[in-house]
């Protein structure tokens, strides 16, 4: 009995030791991904004094993971300053990723029909996280193209290709949306009261397409259109950058109908069937 005893001590003790590293192994997984998630257009080099303080673990576990993730080169030391930036790897799989997005895959031909015919910026972004994600940058007079792999992430409330999504949403929705965010002012012409935004959107929905008029960034103005899924939800968005003051109420019907045309394409090469009702 004594031996039989023993033995089951010695499997409980060898299933707790692999239960054990089996955590630990994850743990170390979840750290190496909030490492790379504290870089940021504001935050691009962190040492490891500040990663540590940040993360609130001791230098030398931070300094393994940082090691591990330069190895691999998910991250680049500067020579100079010591510090840490993204490496090459992320640019790698995000170019990657792009490339076989499927929207993009659909979409790159139409938008840079719209970019070319205009001679304007045209994007492709898609809904994520409350949130735009712009996947795709199409320029004029090129066929270059500029995969936005792990963002810019802009607000979906004072952007052309986040409204155009918001106007698709039930008022509950949209309510539990605005719960959710603070409607911060990235310009004098920001919409930062939730009543006026609100009715905003129902005009977003009467004309059946999104303006944005300087909200996000002095300069950018946009005309956006949802894309719709198999199931009719709105799973993104295209834009094309227009100059309010210097063309015509025909021209700008002439766009109007263009990108509407474009998002209608998209939304059918995505998988949606019946005509869009109007917003």
């Amino acid at each position: 009995m004594t031996k039989k005893i023993g033995n089951y001590r010695t499997l409980f003790d060898i299933i707790e030791l692999i239960s054990n590293i089996y955590f630990m192994a994850i743990q170390s997984v979840q750290r190496a991904l909030d490492i790379l998630l504290l870089f940021s257009p504001t935050q691009p080099q962190l040492g490891i004094t500040e990663i540590a303080r940040i993360m609130e673990l001791p230098k030398p576990t931070i300094h393994g993971l940082v090691q591990t993730l330069t190895e691999r080169n998910f991250l680049v030391q500067d020579i100079a300053t010591k510090k840490y930036s993204l490496g090459l790897k992320i640019h790698e799989m995000g170019v990657f990723l792009s490339s076989t997005i499927k929207i993009n895959q659909v979409g790159r031909e139409l938008v840079q029909r719209l970019a070319k015919k205009y001679s304007n910026w045209a994007r492709l972004a898609i809904w994520n996280n409350d949130s735009m994600l712009i996947t795709m940058n199409l320029f004029p007079d090129t066929d270059f193209v500029h995969f936005q792999q792990l963002g810019p992430r802009i607000p979906a409330y004072c952007s052309a290709l986040g409204k155009a999504v918001l106007s698709t949403f039930s008022p509950e929705a949209l309510d539990d949306y605005l719960n959710k965010v603070t409607l911060s002012a990235y310009t004098t012409n920001t919409i930062t009261d939730k009543n006026r935004f609100k009715e905003h959107i129902q005009d977003i929905r009467r004309q059946g397409y999104a303006e944005e008029s300087e909200e996000c960034l002095m300069g950018m103005s946009c005309i956006g259109v949802p894309i719709f899924d198999f199931e009719r939800n709105a799973i993104g968005a295209i834009s094309i950058a227009v100059n309010y003051k210097s063309i015509s109420q025909e021209e700008l019907d002439s766009i109007v109908s263009e990108i509407k045309q474009a998002a209608m394409e998209i939304s059918r090469r995505m998988g949606f069937i019946s005509e869009i009702k109007p917003l």
